[in-house]
Parts: C-alpha cells; structure tokens; sequence
C-alpha cells in the first residue's frame, strides 16, 4: 500500500465513521483487545447503554464467527477483518472471512432463514436453541446456530451477507456479514 492508498484509506475510514476495523489474524487475545477498544469507544459514542450493549454484542457474535469458522491460513490461524462504524443515526458491525465452497449452501440456507424470522420468531427460535443440548447435528457449528440468531435479535435491520468467490483459489470464498443497530 503506497503513502497516497493509506491516505485515502484513512480518509474514507474518518468520512465514514469507523470507530475500529482491524483486518488479520484472530485469535483469542486479538479479540480480548479489540474488545476493549471497542468498548471504550461505544462509551463515547452510543447515544444510550442499551444501544452501546448491543453493539458490542454484535460485534462478539462476529468475532467468534471468525475465530470458530474461518479456515486456518498458511501460519495456522485464522483471518479475518471486523469493523464497528457508526452514522449519524445507526452502527453497523461488519466481518469478513473465509469459508470453503462445501459450507456455503449450508451458511446461505442458515442465514437466510433467519433473515426471513420476525422478531419474535427469532427471540423463541433462540429461546429454543438455548434448551437444545444437542448442538449442531453436522457437528459443524459450535454454538448450535446461536450466532445469527444472536445477531438477528441485536440488529435493527435483516442480518445482510454477500459470499464472494476468492480469485486463485477454488476451493475457498470470502464471507461478508453485516448488522445494522
């Protein structure tokens, strides 16, 4: 990235009020700290502690969406990138990572269901899932589904993903989800 691209870069960030984006490897501490960060910045910029709490909520549910799902790079651990921005009237919390080609029909069909959920379909879906011991019968997921639901229940708007195929390698894709608060 040269002088000229950083600039731009952080120019757009300011314009567009991101209060943090990180992009690299994830791991347990790197989200312990960008957790607190992200905490004392909603402290200067949530309008009230309910809004500032599901914020940080969303961006949790993200964090752990990248730190369980994203496939391990060539150092063995995996990346991602996870941004908080806020506007004059809402927050959105965005990550993105990789996933394989085999787990994109299945993650299409889990985030579009809840994407059609009212809100009260998903509090009792979640509600649910919570008394479900079983976990995911796939033995994929590690919270049984609890993740969108989550951020479903935290956003003020329809949970948004795009997947996009990542040029130079077939067996991957790159997984983009969004929450507007």
């Amino acid at each position: 990235m040269s002088a000229k691209e950083l600039g731009a870069f952080r120019n757009h960030a300011h314009a567009s009020q991101v209060l943090l984006h990180y992009s690299g490897e994830i791991t347990s501490s790197v989200v312990a700290t960008l957790s607190d960060t992200v905490r004392q910045r909603l402290d200067d910029s949530a309008p009230d502690r309910r809004i500032a709490r599901r914020v940080f909520s969303a961006f949790i549910e993200m964090a752990q969406n990248v730190l369980h799902y994203a496939p391990p790079a060539v150092d063995g651990q995996p990346y991602g990138s996870l941004t908080v921005a806020h506007d004059a009237e809402v927050f959105s919390v965005l990550c993105c990572n990789r996933i394989r080609n085999g787990q994109i029909g299945r993650l299409r069909e889990r985030v579009e269901a809840v994407r059609k959920m009212t809100l009260d379909e998903i509090k009792a879906t979640y509600r649910m899932q919570l008394r479900n011991d079983e976990g995911d019968p796939e033995g994929i997921s590690k919270g049984a589904g609890l993740g969108f639901l989550t951020l479903a229940r935290e956003a003020s708007a329809p949970i948004d993903y795009r997947i996009v195929p990542v040029a130079g390698q077939p067996d991957e894709a790159e997984f983009h989800l969004l929450a507007i608060i």
